[in-house]
């Protein structure tokens, strides 16, 4: 084998190995930006999942509240005596 056969099939490999390697950049770029743009929805989601999260435990909560037997009157009269025993609690504490 020559001298200027191997030269030239050391210039093909370099060559082929950079055009391998610009597709590979090109493919790293693109998976980049991909994961980037699930990285954001993945965020987005899990505000989303909070948010109705919060959604669902206020819904439970009134549900609750109004389910108390003699409905919404008697949740509000229940409410308002647990709320003057939190004050006659805080009272003592503060004595």
């Amino acid at each position: 084998m020559s001298e200027q056969s191997l030269i030239e099939r050391v210039e093909r490999n370099i060559q082929r190995l950079l055009a391998q390697n610009a597709e590979l950049r090109e493919a790293n770029a693109a998976l980049g930006a991909e994961n980037a743009r699930l990285h954001a929805q993945t965020a987005a989601q899990g505000e989303e999942i909070a948010r109705l999260q919060a959604d669902m435990d206020r819904l439970l909560l009134r549900k609750s509240v109004t389910e108390v037997a003699g409905g919404v009157r008697a949740a509000r009269l229940r409410i308002n005596r647990l709320l003057k025993d939190v004050d006659r609690c805080i009272a003592l504490m503060n004595k």
